[in-house]
Order: C-alpha cells, then sequence, then structure tokens
C-alpha cells in the first residue's frame, strides 16, 4: 500500500517480464518540504497512462525525478528493468525516455527542422573526428539525419514550418515540434507533460488524436500530465492521481472520476457535501 493507502501496481507483468518504466517508492524532500512521497508507477509497452491533479500536486516533480532532472531522495526508479537514480537527463534519455515540459523548451533561433535534427543525433553513427574532417561517411549519416528530422515533422503536421524559426511558430505548433523533438530520440516511453496548455478547444481535439496515433504508430508507452480533465479522461487508459505529493486515487478514469477524494481534490469539501457525498478524513492536508 502506498501512503494513501492506494493499493501500489503489482510487481511482475505478464510473464515475468520488466515493465518500460517504474517508480517504486520513489520520494522527493527539499529541505523541509517533501514534494512527492513514496510515488509507484508502473508502465507496460504501449500503455496510455494520465498523471492528474491539482496544482501543486507533485506531477511535474515526479516527472523529473523519472527523466533524472532530479536524483529521489528516496525509492527508486527503473527503465527496462535497470535502476537509473542518479544518472543525467541525457543518459535516461539514452535508455529510451523522452519527454516535454511544461513550459515549451525549444531552441528558438534554429529552424524546426534543426530543432529535430538535434534529436535525430542521439542515432548517429559518425564520430566527432569524422564531424572535423567532413568524411564521405559523416556527410552520408548528416543527410540520413535530416531526412529523419523531416519525417518526423511530417508526422507532427509540420512540414510547411520546416525552415521557419522555432520562435515564430504560432504556440500550439511550438507545442507539436517539441513532441517531433521528443520522438526524435528513439523512445520506448514518451512523457508529455501539459501538452495541451495554451490550446483552443479544436487544437486540443486533434491533440488528443494525434497522441493515440503516436502510441499506435510508433509502439510507445505514454505518460501525460494534463489539467484539461476532457482530455486526458479521452485519451487515457488509466489514471494515477496525487495530491499534496501523496497517490490518492489509481485506476481507470471512470473510476477514478466518481472516487471522492479526487472530486474533493479538485472540488473541496462544500461540493461533496451539497451532493451528500462522504467527505473522505484520510486525505493528505486534512486537519480534524
Amino acid at each position: 500500500m502506498s501512503a494513501a493507502g492506494v493499493a501500489a501496481p503489482a510487481a511482475g507483468g505478464e510473464g515475468g517480464a520488466a515493465p518500460v518504466l517504474e517508480a517504486r517508492g520513489v520520494t522527493m524532500r527539499f529541505g523541509g518540504l517533501q514534494a512527492l512521497a513514496a510515488f509507484d508507477l508502473r508502465l507496460e509497452p504501449r500503455e496510455l497512462v494520465g498523471l492528474i491533479g491539482p496544482n501543486g500536486a507533485g506531477k511535474t516533480t515526479a516527472f523529473n525525478a523519472i527523466t533524472g532532472v532530479y536524483a529521489p531522495t528516496g525509492g527508486e526508479v527503473r527503465v527496462g528493468g535497470a535502476r537509473v537514480n542518479g544518472e543525467r537527463p541525457h543518459q535516461i534519455c539514452a535508455r529510451g525516455v523522452a519527454r516535454t515540459f511544461q513550459n515549451i523548451r525549444l531552441f528558438k533561433e534554429l529552424s524546426a527542422l534543426d530543432n529535430v535534427r538535434v534529436a535525430c543525433h542521439l542515432g548517429a553513427r559518425a564520430g566527432w573526428a569524422a564531424a572535423l574532417a567532413l568524411t564521405g561517411g559523416f556527410l552520408r549519416d548528416e543527410a540520413r539525419l535530416t531526412r529523419r528530422a523531416g519525417e518526423f515533422l511530417a508526422v507532427m503536421g509540420l512540414a510547411h514550418r520546416r525552415d521557419e524559426p522555432a520562435k515564430g511558430l504560432p504556440y500550439g505548433e511550438q507545442r507539436r515540434l517539441e513532441i517531433a523533438r521528443a520522438l526524435a530520440t528513439g523512445p520506448k516511453v514518451l512523457c508529455l507533460d501539459e501538452p495541451a496548455a495554451g490550446m483552443n478547444a479544436s487544437e486540443k481535439v486533434a491533440l488528443m488524436e494525434l497522441i493515440r496515433k503516436i502510441r499506435d504508430d510508433f509502439g510507445l508507452a505514454i505518460l501525460v500530465i494534463e489539467h484539461d480533465m476532457r482530455l486526458v479522461m479521452g485519451v487515457s487508459e488509466r489514471l494515477v492521481v496525487l495530491d499534496h505529493g501523496v497517490t490518492i486515487a489509481r485506476g481507470t478514469p471512470e473510476a477514478v472520476r466518481r472516487d471522492p477524494k479526487v472530486i474533493e481534490a479538485y472540488l473541496g469539501d462544500s461540493y461533496l457535501e451539497e451532493r451528500h457525498i462522504a467527505v473522505p478524513d484520510d486525505r493528505p492536508g486534512r486537519k480534524s
């Protein structure tokens, strides 16, 4: 059981195979503040899982601990069965975990194509010596990576923006460009941190369809943080809910939608009391 009494994912998947991503009791403390408490997550190949919770619930902290931005102060993170605690973000990326960010982090002055080409170099064959000498092998490798980058732009509907600087793209297209760059690293797990932020309603609908298509076409597991409940409920196969750094619920979108702890975390005691729903007395931060 987790700190909130919510059952953690069972160890050992189908046939005993290791999950593509696993967090076991991951805890993050910053001085006297505990931002994440005994967080458990098990992500199987091709799963689409949503991580939700109110502002300040610990969602991005969980992402940062998983992807190496923070080193967990407790517990462990495993990628494909290998423990990755203490590894740097680029090392974890090379193991197959790519991410986007809540605040877009593109190379603003580079073209859309070059933003994606940077990520493609994770799979480059030619070394630095070949690059300095401009060998035939290096030039062929660069041509291959350029074609690959163009393919990812096309997947994200950005082929027509190929030569435009990233800073000049509309906000929604910058979001899609960041996803294209993450895909270009060749991940097994794609972590999307609020991908719909700043998008209008029609863009969000298109994004929901695109996330499913990415999962199906690339065979990835996808973990999504999203505040838009319609989007995350519609796209996720199961959900994990955080509040004050503690897991308060996990399950199918329909089960989570009806959970009193989840309703209270988003809407407060008064909402539950008005509808004669029992107010949970064991949730994080509740005072007796």
